[in-house]
């Protein structure tokens, strides 16, 4: 980055978009390189907690309906209470099937600022926060063709 270079974008440390460079961390990308720029969604898989759920309320049933032979294993004793097998098989497909849920609950999307080079397309910023992803992808619209593809919204660093 020169000093000639009219600042577009900073946010105040890692990324900066100038009128001619895209600097992220320690790498510098020529805006004229760049071929094609945007905000990529990146989705977390939520197939292995769907079937920790399904897996749960399937003990739950086998416990509930008493399909577990109660001479699969001896009772299991709290004190002086003797907890069966399919009280158990229920008590463990509440506790996987809640863990699934939570797990549903807790997985949220990433963003991603995506650019495309000759050498490939690459996400060189990626947060969970999409406004700030938005403002970078938006700095870079406005690099290149002079204005931004939507309004800038604030965003409290």
């Amino acid at each position: 980055m020169t000093k000639v270079d009219k600042v577009i974008y900073t946010d105040g440390g890692q990324v900066t978009v100038t009128d001619s460079i895209f600097h992220v961390r320690k790498h510098d990308y020529k805006l004229d390189g760049i071929i094609k720029h945007g905000l990529y969604v990146m989705r977390p898989s939520r197939l292995p907690a769907i079937l920790m759920v399904l897996l749960g309320l399937v003990l739950m049933v086998v416990g509930f309906g008493g399909w577990v032979p109660a001479d699969t294993m001896r009772d299991i004793y709290i004190g002086q209470t003797a907890i069966g097998v399919n009280t158990m098989a229920m008590a463990m497909g509440g506790i996987i099937a809640l863990i699934g849920v939570i797990t549903i609950g807790l997985l949220k999307d990433r963003y991603a600022v995506r650019i495309s080079t000759a050498e490939g397309e690459r996400n060189v910023v990626v947060s969970s926060r999409k406004e700030y992803i938005t403002q970078i992808v938006d700095a870079l619209t406005t690099s290149h063709y002079g204005m931004p593809s939507q309004p800038i919204a604030a965003v409290r660093f």
